[in-house]
């Protein structure tokens, strides 16, 4: 009977420490967080925005708890507002800061439809949609963009990818790897145009002189596209100390020569 007694004490007991552990744990979280109210924020990154536009778009507020804001949410919510941003890194530095880091995309060309200019990321994400090549209220310049021919779309969303007519899904396969390659080899300043109307007979103008034709369709691989951006610049150097001032057509083939033939 003692037995039973003490084991029923036992389990009491526990009982009440549980619940006293639980309470202090919440009174901390409670006396806590009533000290870490936001009181500013930091945002690294904007260069096409202001600090101000970001923490907006983030739908964080002064006095808002750091303990419950949802960086996933207020990620999302930049992205959508503010579709020139391409990745946010949101972080609390204690005790009252948020701390706002973001990357820009670099808007790299556009394309014509229904009357409106697509403008696009290198990998075809769209950024802007204009009315008109001077409408004010554009971000970038649509003149130091790539002008994409042949590529056939739908009405797309700004901050959605490129949707193809069905039927011509690889040409706007074709303009994301070439568009890609570029960037990454930091030409895509040097390109006026880029043509996929022709799949075997893709080709881009370059340095306002030249009409570099790249590999046929079988060929026009990502690592194929890396290779010829990254040895181009070397190629035109030989043809413009060989040719000087002379505008022509630049053929790139698979393994790396390329012919020069004068317009």
């Amino acid at each position: 009977m003692a037995g039973n007694n003490k084991r029923q004490i036992s389990k009491s007991s526990t009982v009440y420490i549980a619940i006293g552990v639980l309470l202090i744990a919440v009174m901390t979280i409670i006396g806590t967080s009533a000290f870490m109210r936001t009181t500013g924020f930091i945002v690294e990154g904007a260069s096409l925005y202001t600090a101000e536009d970001v923490v907006e778009a983030s739908g964080i507020s002064v006095g808002d708890n750091l303990l419950f804001v949802n960086a996933q949410n207020a990620s999302q919510s930049i992205r959508d507002t503010l579709p020139f941003v391409n990745v946010v890194r949101i972080t609390r530095k204690l005790p009252d800061t948020i701390h706002i880091e973001i990357t820009e995309s670099i808007a790299a060309a556009y394309v014509f439809f229904a009357g409106e200019y697509y403008i696009t990321d290198s990998s075809g994400r769209v950024l802007e949609r204009i009315s008109g090549r001077e409408d004010s209220s554009s971000i970038v310049k649509i003149e130091n963009l790539i002008e994409v021919r042949g590529v056939e779309i739908e009405e797309t969303a700004v901050g959605r990818n490129l949707r193809p007519v069905f039927g011509t899904e690889t040409k706007l396969q074709y303009m994301q790897d070439v568009l890609i390659a570029l960037e990454r080899e930091g030409l895509l300043d040097d390109v006026s145009y880029l043509d996929v109307s022709n799949i075997v007979n893709v080709h881009f103008g370059f340095l306002g002189k030249f009409r570099v034709v790249l590999p046929g369709s079988a060929n026009l691989r990502p690592s194929n596209l890396r290779h010829t951006a990254s040895v181009l610049t070397e190629h035109v150097e030989k043809i413009e100390a060989s040719h000087p001032n002379t505008p022509g057509r630049i053929i790139i083939h698979e393994d790396g020569p390329a012919v020069f033939e004068v317009d």
